[in-house]
């Protein structure tokens, strides 16, 4: 491992920030399930995703220079950040399926 610290940083970051992103959007959908205001938790789990995927960025950046190795936390980071993609995108269309009713 190159720069374990730096390793360890960049993933936790993705890892905070993704799963901070889908626990928004799980939120904002109980939110519209209640019919309450659900938009600041879907705009909160939009700038929590942006923040991971900036971290995400920045380690695809760092691994093309040759400065990051993989391993299985870039991976698990990587894992969550998917889930959180597809947690946000499905909430959008719960939400609009919700508010039809």
């Amino acid at each position: 491992m190159k720069n374990k610290e730096l390793y360890e940083n960049i993933c936790f970051q993705i890892i905070s920030a993704a799963g901070t992103a889908k626990s928004c959007y799980l939120e904002a959908i109980e939110y519209a399930k209640q019919k309450e205001p659900y938009e600041e938790a879907l705009k909160e789990g939009r700038t929590a995703f942006r923040q991971a995927s900036s971290a995400h960025q920045d380690a695809l950046s760092m691994d093309a220079e040759g400065n990051l190795d993989v391993g299985l936390l870039l991976v698990h980071a990587e894992t969550i950040l998917s889930n959180a993609e597809l947690t946000g995108d499905l909430a959008d269309t719960i939400i609009a399926l919700l508010n039809q009713s």
